[in-house]
């Protein structure tokens, strides 16, 4: 099976258990594929592999930060950290297997993981943990909480 095919059908087995409430491919050539997958808060996330690069990149991971400011600045952080290898091996990126690349263009934070070996499954199973982590640790701090109301349109009075 090539890379594109495994980068696939990796991100449809998330959807096949029902971690995405909605899953499309579409390739675009020998190496290159679009991934269409609905998730944190009935996003559409496109998702890009890029076999010639050995990247997948998420075209908006956060939409409407600002790229001056302290939130996109905190984000930067906290991704970097993910690569420490003070991490526990479930929830570090391994900097030997993968490196990490973040812009903000607009305001929609893009996210792109670039692979350093062989392992296309680690990378992309890595890349989903890290966006749920990102939606379930670094914006539950409290610090995002109106961001969180205005971007997603939530109820503040309201759990959600």
């Amino acid at each position: 099976m090539g890379d594109l095919a495994l980068v696939g059908d990796t991100l449809e087995d998330y959807a096949q258990r029902g971690i995405f409430q909605g899953f499309s491919r579409q390739q675009q050539g020998r190496q290159r594929g679009e991934f269409r997958v609905l998730w944190h808060r009935g996003q559409l996330f496109q998702w890009n592999w890029d076999g010639g690069k050995r990247s997948l990149r998420i075209a908006c991971v956060l939409p409407g930060v600002p790229a001056k400011s302290s939130m996109y600045r905190q984000f930067k952080a906290w991704l970097k950290e993910r690569q420490d290898p003070a991490l526990p091996a479930h929830r570090q990126c391994d900097p030997d297997k993968l490196t990490l690349k973040t812009y903000n263009r607009g305001g929609d934070v893009a996210l792109t993981m670039q692979l350093l070996d062989a392992d296309t499954e680690y990378g992309v199973r890595k890349l989903v943990a890290l966006v749920n982590e990102i939606y379930l640790d670094f914006l539950s701090s409290g610090l995002y909480f109106d961001w969180l109301v205005e971007t997603f349109d939530l109820d503040p009075d309201k759990p959600w």
